[in-house]
């Protein structure tokens, strides 16, 4: 203190050349060159600038000696934030469906041609859940396309292994009479499913298929829940242990295995049936 400017802050990157920040401001990150730099930050962590420090040399080796190379030590809030943005995200299977079932816009490329207007359109398209099976299996897709590369993700998705709720994403219908199956022409009488037809979309899950290792290769392994017992248990090869309820959910998790709940109380276990699904995940 009392020596005068010791340094100069200088915003590196930034859209114009040689932007300085005065360090004798008690505030000097506000400044609108910041702002834009924030904005114009890409991928690679959360929203952050860089900034050099130019010392002047003689104030420097006075200060700190002759030291070509400093090392400095960052702060907790450097490495806390470091630490956050490893972190891989994670989600829920109810997130999943919401995306998969929401309704998207076609790209110009994909416009469809209006038969009243004659006017190529960008329709919203909008995959719909219709009916579901007794044996529900739910295959996550695990993998990124980049360019020609292939790229394995290992998001955390978190998922129910009771009382997984299919109701909200499966198309609304409440026709009297029966259950509206769909009309495929104007002249065409609707299709109807019989009014008995199970409505009960609450699932358990008996079974998690798991990949561990990348996309040029790896193992599988799985967790089964045993009907007898209602014990869960991994199997790896021909190892079998138990496993607690709490470690069925991971990272590796890649085919799940859901029972519907009525289909059990109704006609006994139907674990040995595979009923294809009329619209799958």
């Amino acid at each position: 203190q009392g020596t005068g400017a010791l340094f100069r802050i200088r915003l590196a990157g930034g859209s114009a050349p040689c932007i300085y920040l005065s360090p004798q401001d008690p505030r000097p990150l506000c400044h609108p060159a910041i702002d834009r730099a924030l904005q114009l930050s890409g991928a690679g962590g959360p929203p952050h600038v860089k900034l050099t420090v130019e010392w002047d040399m003689s104030t420097k080796e006075r200060l700190f000696g002759n030291i070509q190379e400093e090392v400095v030590q960052d702060a907790e809030s450097v490495r806390l934030q470091q630490q956050a943005h490893r972190q891989q995200h994670s989600c829920t299977l109810d997130e999943c469906f919401q995306l998969y079932t929401k309704e998207e816009q076609l790209a110009p490329d994909d416009a469809w041609r209006c038969p009243h207007c004659k006017v190529p359109q960008q329709g919203m398209v909008k995959l719909s859940l219709w009916t579901l099976p007794d044996i529900l299996i739910i295959h996550l897709k695990r993998f990124r396309q980049v360019a020609e590369h292939r790229h394995k993700l290992t998001t955390l998705v978190r998922f129910p292994l009771r009382g997984l709720d299919m109701a909200p994403h499966v198309a609304p219908r409440g026709q009297p009479g029966g259950q509206l199956v769909g009309r495929w022409a104007p002249w065409q009488p609707p299709l109807r499913l019989p009014p008995s037809c199970p409505r009960d979309y609450l699932y358990d899950l008996y079974a998690v298929c798991n990949h561990h290792g990348s996309m040029q290769g790896g193992h599988y392994t799985a967790y089964c829940c045993n009907a007898l017992d209602g014990r869960w248990y991994s199997y790896d090869d021909s190892r079998v242990e138990g496993v607690r309820e709490a470690e069925v959910s991971t990272r590796s998790a890649y085919i799940l295995f859901y029972q519907r709940r009525d289909a059990v109380s109704a006609g006994g276990s139907v674990r040995g049936e595979h009923s294809p699904p009329h619209a799958g995940h």
